[in-house]
């Protein structure tokens, strides 16, 4: 349903709704019991006309932006939050949310950098909750130092939510990546120490795979965390899982290559086991 049909009609029903309320004491009990209930309750249409007004106020504010999503325009999101960005020197934090998603669909990550140079520049309250959607293009590209520095101080912080464990898995693959071994291991050893969902499981036991240690015991406790993975999802349950998650961590998008061989890896018995 379009949202211009949406906001119609929430304010057709809720106008209703209310009238009904408030005049139904006129057919029911006479205009003199009426007129003093509408003088008694006044007060409370004068409430609810401020807060209609406000809702409507704020989605008409929002117009342009709910009718591009609406379209799916993303060439056309880019510009409007740009506009608005430059305006006020910052987004929402929804509104940075559709803005990364535009500059990601739009190919040009420069954006991303730009944005998170601003936001860390204004110390921008919710950057941790955007933290890992920043840090995209570092990781993608590879720059293992500018990971660590940009994520390092998200990696314990709370209000990073469901992206903390993936925060601290971009963090030992940056590590890999830089060949700072010992770093990525003790980051994935960590991390595995947690309950961690599928997919952050698998790579994360995948990543670990090539930084075995000499720890043998260490070893067979990863080999049995595989076989226990390997055995708990199906095919088609592991396809569900990973398209449920592209919808909220953008990370996942850019790693099928990454995913898809660690499937493959799953797939093949441990070290000494079987499959």
């Amino acid at each position: 349903m379009k949202f211009r049909t949406v906001f119609f009609l929430f304010n057709l029903i809720i106008v209703l709704s209310f009238a009904f309320i408030f005049l139904m004491p006129l057919p029911i009990l006479g205009w003199a019991y009426a007129v003093s209930f509408w003088g008694q309750n006044w007060p409370i249409a004068f409430v609810f006309v401020a807060v209609l007004a406000a809702l409507d106020g704020y989605f008409l504010a929002h117009w342009r932006l709910y009718t591009l999503l609406e379209r799916e325009d993303w060439p056309g999101l880019k510009v409007h939050l740009e506009a608005e960005l430059a305006r006020k020197g910052r987004l929402s934090l929804s509104s940075s949310r559709i803005y990364i998603n535009a500059c990601l669909i739009g190919q040009v990550p420069s954006k991303l950098t730009e944005l998170r140079v601003l936001y860390m520049e204004k110390k921008i309250p919710y950057l941790p909750q955007l933290a890992l959607s920043l840090a995209l293009p570092l990781v993608l590209e590879g720059q293992s130092a500018e990971v660590e520095s940009f994520l390092r101080p998200y990696a314990t912080n709370r209000k990073t939510g469901a992206d903390g464990p993936w925060i601290r898995w971009s963090l030992a693959f940056a590590g890999l990546l830089g060949n700072e071994r010992d770093r990525s291991r003790n980051e994935l050893q960590n991390l595995l120490g947690d309950r961690l969902e599928p997919a952050l499981e698998l790579l994360s036991l995948y990543l670990i795979d090539t930084l075995r240690a000499s720890d043998v015991e260490q070893n067979v406790n990863y080999d049995q965390k595989k076989a226990v993975l390997a055995a708990g999802l199906t095919d088609k349950e592991w396809v569900a899982h990973l398209d449920k998650l592209k919808e909220t961590v953008i990370l996942v998008l850019f790693m099928g290559k990454l995913i898809q061989d660690a499937r493959t890896w799953l797939a093949a018995p441990a070290p000494g086991g079987t499959s």
